[in-house]
């Protein structure tokens, strides 16, 4: 345990830029509202979740906490947190709890930037995991383990997929597994296949990596090699979404990344995801994430 030095007292800019391989997924307010109450996940369910690599210049003060529960878990490089007034060194192969509603800062090493997985959670069961994985305060020390990133992974994935509220109930169901995990006297790991590259899911892979165009429904149906009626009717069955309306919700996913991890104008944050109106961007964020571009970026929703 150490004494932090001054410098944690403030917000620690220069992660606006991001961090190179980073994966982050924020629910939007309407889904939350929605899983909230659900029978299979308002007793545990995900808010936001991500993974920072070499997250240099990292670091959060939230001077008043916020409403859920935040698990980070280092891999690589070190870091420190404070909460209850203790200020803590983070290693590889450490993870620590943030409890709601509580004061609390971290930062990464400057010298070893470390690499986190995180995820806030909360529901009417999530402090009874909270006490579960620590008893004492400080971070806790756990071997690695592949299948655990492989979880992470599986939920992340399913969490992007969340206008298909099957995928939703799957990934907050997840989140149980994922958690236990941290308590190394009931892990046991298993081996999860990989899905396989469906039409849908080579058309899923091309939205990502054309978050900068305005796709079209023929365009799309053409990667996936079937008619346009024929893709958005099997995609809506697998997706639960139409699949215009799907790339638009990754677009805006992908903005809120923009908006969070650098310094660009929301102008130019619509540009880069296609929209040359600014003012119908925000009219498409707004209506998605349930809170305007601006408001975002000022609340700072990402970990």
């Amino acid at each position: 345990m150490k004494k932090m030095d001054n410098s944690m007292i403030e917000m620690e800019q220069g992660k606006k830029d991001g961090f190179i391989g980073q994966r982050t997924n924020i629910l939007p307010a309407d889904l939350l509202r929605t899983i909230s109450v659900h029978p299979l996940c308002e007793g545990l369910y995900i808010t936001d979740m991500g993974y920072y690599p070499q997250a240099a210049f990292h670091a959060r003060e939230r001077s008043t906490g916020i409403s859920q529960h935040i698990l980070i878990y280092c891999t690589q490089g070190e870091g420190s947190y404070s909460v209850d007034q203790e200020s803590f060194d983070v290693k590889p192969h450490q993870f620590f709890l943030l409890p709601a509603g509580k004061a609390h800062s971290y930062r990464t090493n400057e010298k070893k930037p470390w690499s986190i997985y995180w995820i806030h959670f909360t529901g009417s069961q999530a402090e009874h995991y909270l006490r579960f994985l620590q008893s004492e305060a400080g971070p806790v020390s756990i071997p690695p383990r592949p299948e655990r990133f492989v979880l992470f992974e599986e939920i992340l994935s399913h969490l992007e997929m969340s206008y298909n509220l099957d995928n939703l109930v799957y990934a907050n169901a997840s989140l149980t597994h994922f958690l236990v995990t941290f308590k190394n006297s009931v892990y046991n790991p298993r081996v999860t296949q990989q899905s396989e590259n469906d039409p849908i899911s080579r058309s899923l892979a091309f939205m990502k990596q054309n978050l900068d165009k305005n796709l079209t429904l023929e365009e799309l149906a053409q990667v996936a090699g079937m008619s346009a009626s024929h893709f958005s009717s099997v995609f809506r069955q697998k997706v639960q979404s139409a699949p215009v309306s799907f790339f638009t919700y990754l677009k805006i996913q992908r903005a809120c990344q923009l908006l969070e991890y650098t310094t660009l104008r929301i102008k130019e944050v619509a540009y880069q995801m296609g929209y040359p109106d600014p003012y119908h961007f925000s009219r498409v964020f707004t209506q998605i994430m349930g809170i305007s571009p601006r408001e975002f970026r000022k609340a700072g929703k990402a970990s």
